[in-house]
């Protein structure tokens, strides 16, 4: 173990690194968002850290985010920008904490390849390519001469086809209940896969006693700010699911989010 140099205890602050016990540290979190079309993921892993676990966490909740984050309306336009935002302003007051002192109980966390160096940084291509194809394909359209514009009804009038039940449909089970119908104290299960790690999953509720259950719903706020109750509320949750829905052709608006507790 190296031995701390007496002139840097100076640099100690009273706050110690919660992963390896080094000081001076600073206590703030680092946070991850996974955008899975009409649901959301927040994840957050806190403090307090040191200069150093606190770079190796940046860069691993922020290149989560880069690649994961961006598949949704509301991911891709307010949830995930905020969150790198976050971790951005959260770096620069890291990178004002002087080195930890040597001798800590455990090793400080690897903080391996700058952010810039990985492959998850190629995720911040997914907005400029997204605004460069919409903004591309809008001054195409803008461009059309007037004849070419006369035929457009005809390209843009989808016709729909009704039919008409020729017999009475058949006797179904009764419909399990869903993410809409869980209520604080449910037991819910992934049916597409593990509830962890499944960008896209399908929630049922399940008895509690059932070995498939995967999670508690700890709480279920409502309204646009679901998921930040979650948050603020429930900072024991382990996952958080952001219901979205619209009506018409008008724009997504969050109704309610599901606080989980892993099993």
């Amino acid at each position: 173990m190296t031995t701390p140099d007496p002139a840097r205890f100076g640099d100690a602050n009273g706050v110690y690194c919660r992963f390896c016990g080094a000081t001076p540290a600073i206590d703030m979190d680092f946070r991850a968002h996974r955008g899975m079309i009409l649901m959301m993921q927040f994840r957050k892993l806190p403090g307090p850290y040191c200069r150093t676990c606190g770079l190796a966490s940046f860069r691993k909740m922020t290149g989560d985010s880069l690649v994961q984050g961006w598949w949704g309306p509301f991911s891709f336009v307010f949830a995930n920008p905020g969150t790198l935002l976050l971790n951005l302003v959260n770096r620069a007051r890291l990178a004002q904490l002087p080195p930890p002192i040597p001798g800590a109980p455990s090793p400080p966390m690897d903080p391996g390849t700058p952010l810039f160096l990985r492959p998850h940084i190629l995720g911040a291509l997914v907005p400029i390519l997204l605004v460069a194809f919409v903004f591309g394909n809008s001054a195409k359209s803008s461009g059309s001469s007037s004849a070419d514009r006369s035929s457009d009804h005809y390209l843009g009038a989808p016709s729909t086809t009704y039919t008409m039940p020729t017999a009475p449909p058949a006797p179904t089970a009764p419909a399990t209940r869903g993410a809409t119908a869980a209520v604080v104290g449910d037991c819910v299960r992934d049916t597409a896969g593990d509830l962890s790690t499944d960008q896209h999953p399908k929630i049922e509720v399940v008895p509690c006693s059932d070995p498939q259950a995967q999670a508690t719903v700890l709480g279920k706020p409502m309204g646009a700010n679901a998921e930040a109750e979650c948050d603020s509320k429930f900072p024991n949750a382990d996952v958080v699911l952001t219901h979205k829905t619209s009506y018409g052709n008008g724009p997504e608006f969050t109704t309610f989010a599901l606080c989980l507790t892993l099993k």
